[in-house]
């Protein structure tokens, strides 16, 4: 038996160390809760005519974001998450009197008792995230039976845990007091919990492909959180002051709904929504009068269950350079006796009339405030002011990270997020005006 508990401790250190060598995204698990609650706006809601939002029902995706940490917290120790112990206890039990009345009185039993496992940080945590008691709750709606979470692509090793975790006992008795009895034959609950730690942990030592598929998965993520702050601070040390305007963009008015549309009309409309950012980037090269020489940008594609495929645009334009325009632009409002449009209107129309040839619409975020939570940083943001600029790369980054947690079942193998791929024409190349 001792011999079998080393080699059972032997292999999932191996595990674990095999997870660390594939260089897995080290996220803090506050990152990673704020990543789940940006997902679950973004997937369950979407913007009336009026502007306000509208959120629709769905699974919570920010619990994927404790599911996450459960896993790693499993892979962390190969100890039981809670102490199980048993005493002999007065308990109090109805026996019939000498006249075959029922009567309450106490006789030593034996009771199992349980408490956290405190020796180590990981399973006194796994024990907390067992003990929730909305855990149970949150991984019903999970269930392929439900049409919002049917729509739902896991990551490998949350797909194995919601595997094992339906196929397992604990799925009937997870919540509660974990000394209740849970069958006739003495166990309780925190028996079945330290059950499915265990079923859990050899499922994944088990998994011939778990590790691959798990890094394969988060590569894509990885590169792009990667990539996002290097290129955030090239372009401040090359620009100075930076102006920030987040658009979000619309191919169509009407859009194919991702719960209720075939697949085949879902599939049209990415990418149509794809062409339509192409030709906008390369016409955003040549009109500097409106994107200045040198416009640097980010741009994701976010769906909504209930409203489409969208996409997110940020604009980080030279503070400077983006006042000489917006100068021009008021002289030349002056001179026609017009009244000047905001920037990020004159932004959102040119993708309305040239990208999508007057077939879409768009949303500004400084003025859209459901669009965007109050994190978000707008406007001008000061080479020197490190408190936006990090504001500005973590909120940036759940673009970048939109993947790593849960996708779309229908959304096809691709980039959904993306930075400049080559430099910007120089000015001698362009027309004075350009489209």
């Amino acid at each position: 038996m001792c011999h079998r508990v080393r080699l059972l401790r032997i292999r999932t250190t191996y595990f674990h160390t095999a997870m660390t060598q594939l260089n897995l995204p080290s996220i803090d698990s506050q990152t990673f809760v704020e990543l789940g609650r940006y997902l679950e706006y973004n997937l369950r809601f979407q913007i009336g005519r009026d502007g306000r939002k509208i959120l629709g029902s769905g699974p919570e995706i920010a619990l994927l974001a404790k599911l996450d940490r459960l896993v790693r917290l499993v892979l962390e120790t190969d100890f039981a998450p809670f102490r199980v112990s048993g005493a002999m206890r007065p308990m109090p039990v109805t026996v019939p009197d000498a006249f075959g009345r029922n009567q309450r009185v106490l006789r030593p039993c034996y009771v199992k008792t349980a408490v956290p496992n405190s020796f180590y940080r990981a399973t006194e945590e796994l024990a907390g995230i067992l003990s929730w008691r909305a855990l149970r709750a949150g991984l019903t709606i999970f269930q392929q039976s439900d049409p919002l979470a049917s729509q739902l692509l896991h990551a490998p090793h949350i797909r194995l845990l919601l595997d094992t975790f339906f196929r397992h006992p604990i799925s009937n008795c997870l919540g509660g007091n974990i000394e209740s009895p849970v069958d006739f034959e003495g166990q309780i609950r925190a028996d079945v919990y330290n059950d499915f730690v265990s079923q859990f942990r050899r499922a994944m030592r088990d998994s011939k492909s778990l590790r691959q598929d798990w890094h394969n998965w988060n590569l894509g993520s990885r590169e792009n959180a990667a990539n996002l702050p290097v290129y955030l601070d090239n372009l401040f040390a090359k620009h100075g002051d930076l102006s920030v305007l987040h658009l979000r963009l619309f191919h169509a008015r009407e859009r194919a709904n991702l719960i209720t549309s075939p697949v085949d009309e879902q599939l049209r409309d990415l990418q149509m929504l794809k062409a339509c950012r192409t030709k906008l980037f390369d016409r955003m090269r040549r009109k500097p009068a409106l994107f200045t020489d040198d416009p640097g940008y980010i741009w994701a594609i976010l769906p909504s269950l209930g409203g489409g495929y969208a996409l997110h645009l940020t604009l980080l334009f030279s503070t400077v350079a983006l006042r000489e325009v917006l100068d021009d632009k008021r002289v030349e409002a002056g001179q026609a006796g017009t009244v000047l449009q905001r920037h990020a209107d004159q932004v959102g129309t040119y993708w309305v009339d040239v990208a999508t040839c007057g077939q879409g619409s768009y949303m500004s975020g400084d003025t859209t405030q459901a669009l965007y939570g109050p994190d978000w940083v707008h406007g001008e943001v000061g080479s020197d002011d490190r408190s936006k600029r990090e504001k500005l790369k973590e909120t940036l980054a759940h673009l970048a990270m939109r993947r790593a947690l849960v996708r779309l079942k229908n959304e096809p193998p691709g980039q959904y997020f993306g930075l400049p791929e080559r430099k910007a024409r120089s000015p001698n190349r362009l027309t004075a005006g350009g489209e």
